[in-house]
C-alpha cells in the first residue's frame, strides 16, 4: 500500500501542474 499511494501522490501533483499550465496559457491568450 504504501508504494500505491505514493504513485496516488506523483498523480495528484501531475495534474496539479497539468491544471496550473492550462491557466497560464488561458491566461496568455487574449
Amino acid at each position: 500500500q504504501g508504494a500505491r499511494w505514493g504513485e496516488e501522490e506523483q498523480q495528484q501533483e501531475q495534474e496539479q501542474e497539468q491544471q496550473e499550465q492550462q491557466q497560464q496559457k488561458k491566461r496568455n491568450s487574449p
